[in-house]
């Protein structure tokens, strides 16, 4: 069991990572597609930042806090619990409700998030087996 001061961190650390990397993963493929660098960061909205990485912080504390019980809590693979690997597909469902509604009504808006569920998923795997 692990207590809530312990889950919340790795909730903040999982959504710094997520928008950090999605977002710059979204500008180096927009500046590879253009000349521009100026305008690759400037595609990549500070909302953007904010928004995939709000996302995943609620899913990880909400997917912790809940399933936070001994029987997903044992490492079935040695560092590796059951709790861990779940809190990646939240953090993707999390992610993709972001990108889907902020697509809605914004032509292209989608394709520059495109690569967030995916990031926001591996960091979670990532932060959750590390800090958990």
């Amino acid at each position: 069991m692990f207590s809530t001061w312990h889950i919340v961190p790795t909730a903040v650390i999982t959504a710094a990572l997520t928008a950090i990397t999605a977002t710059g993963i979204a500008a180096w493929h927009r500046a590879r597609s253009t000349s521009s660098h100026a305008t690759a960061w400037s595609s990549c909205a500070i909302g953007d930042l904010f928004g995939v990485g709000i996302a995943s912080w609620l899913a990880v504390p909400l997917w912790r806090l809940s399933a936070n019980t001994p029987a997903l809590n044992d490492d079935l693979i040695p560092g590796v619990s059951p709790a861990d690997v779940l809190s990646a597909p939240l953090a993707y469902i999390a992610a993709e409700i972001y990108v889907r509604l902020r697509a809605s009504g914004t032509p292209g808006q989608s394709g520059r998030l495109a690569v967030a569920p995916a990031v926001a998923a591996l960091v979670a795997l990532i932060v959750n087996v590390v800090t958990i």
